[in-house]
């Protein structure tokens, strides 16, 4: 275990290796700090996006209590309309319809190519009769509880991960100006003629 050890400090830079410059010390200690940083960062954020997501999902929830279905009557027949477009075979037919507060409303709404005249559909609407989408369901906010839960650790990843691509290019172009001081010193003694 002790040999496993010293191989992986070793590969990560922190040996004692008498070679190692000031400049792959501090490459070390910043790459060392950012999978820290991930590795208690990630976590955290997980949780954090988590119950941010849930307090929306659940405040979306309590806004669409006033939402209702409606029995909506078909002013058209889909087979009066142009022809359907980018692949969906279905029409935007006028309809009426009550809203909860009482008052009558027309407005477009989605039906499949065989809908006629007179036909009744059902629409989620809010409190002011206008037409929405079906209400929040739990399972809705799960699937976006998991969506953030995964999605924070590899944006974070990606950003940590361009961070210590920049430390490093900042690092090599420090490293290569030492070998290239190194050189320039080191140098002329090798390339003498006797």
């Amino acid at each position: 275990m002790n040999k496993v050890m010293r191989r992986l400090a070793s590969q990560l830079g922190w040996d004692r290796n008498p070679l190692r410059r000031r400049v792959d010390w501090v490459e070390t200690v910043m790459l060392t700090a950012l999978l820290v940083i991930f590795l208690v960062g990630a976590p955290v954020l997980m949780i954090a996006a988590a119950r941010v997501t849930d307090s929306v999902g659940v405040r979306q929830q309590h806004a669409e209590r006033a939402w209702r279905q409606v029995p909506a009557t078909l002013l058209q027949t889909a087979a009066n309309q142009p022809d359907p477009s980018y692949g969906w075979d279905g029409a935007w037919l006028r309809a009426r319809w009550r809203a909860p507060d009482g008052h009558r409303r027309v407005g477009l709404v989605a039906v499949g190519p065989s809908a006629v005249a007179g036909q009744q559909v059902r629409l989620w609407v809010d409190g002011a009769g206008r037409i929405t989408s079906s209400p929040l369901r739990t399972y809705d906010i799960w699937a976006d509880i998991v969506l953030a839960v995964v999605t924070v650790p590899i944006v974070m990843a990606v950003a940590l991960s361009i961070a210590g691509g920049c430390v490093r290019a900042l690092l090599n172009r420090r490293r290569l100006a030492g070998w290239d001081r190194a050189w320039h010193a080191v140098g002329p003694r090798w390339t003498r003629l006797p």
